[in-house]
């Protein structure tokens, strides 16, 4: 897929999930593998909801370089990268559903999906831990080798995916399960 195409798949994506009130502002990051050896990734202080494909940001996923420019959190997505080959995009997003479910010490049950649990299997629970910091990549890459979600305590959820729809889908289908929970 030629680099154009993913950061513009990587801005829609951005622009749906503020549509669905998951970010506000410059919250969340998203990225996505161009190849074996780069991907690229939001940048730090964008507009989630606008970004436009040049806003993007290409960082080696061996990460010895990473450009000023790049999301806070693009630690987070390059352990996601090298300890999963198969994964080709990240989504982190401030779900408020899921957020609020955290807070009352559960996570979302694929259960609760009616029939969409084939999305993902179980979602798994990061502690809370400095946002931005290593400490918080490696538990989030963790608990990414065994699922495909996750929450992370009092900062939101990541889902991974082999290509941004399905990251995303993912992520809507998170709150959607925890907003059923919550309205239990």
């Amino acid at each position: 897929m030629l680099v154009g195409e993913l950061a513009q798949q990587l801005a829609a994506a951005g622009a749906r999930l503020a549509a669905a009130g998951l970010v506000r502002g410059s919250e969340g990051n998203l990225s996505a593998r161009i190849d074996g050896e780069r991907i690229l990734v939001t940048p730090t202080g964008g507009v989630t909801g606008r970004l436009r494909g040049a806003d993007l940001v290409e960082v080696a996923v061996d990460g010895e370089r990473v450009p000023a420019r790049a999301s806070s959190e693009v630690h987070l997505h390059l352990m996601i990268y090298r300890s999963r080959a198969e994964v080709g995009a990240v989504v982190h997003a401030h779900p408020p559903q899921v957020l609020r479910l955290a807070g009352s010490g559960r996570v979302p049950d694929r259960s609760w999906l009616d029939g969409d649990e084939r999305v993902f299997g179980r979602v798994l629970e990061v502690p809370r831990l400095e946002e931005g910091s290593r400490a918080l990549a490696r538990a989030a890459a963790a608990a990414l080798a065994e699922a495909v979600a996750c929450v992370l305590h009092g900062h939101g959820a990541v889902t991974v995916g082999p290509d941004v729809g399905t990251a995303l889908e993912r992520m809507l289908l998170l709150e959607r399960a925890a907003a059923r929970a919550v309205g239990r």
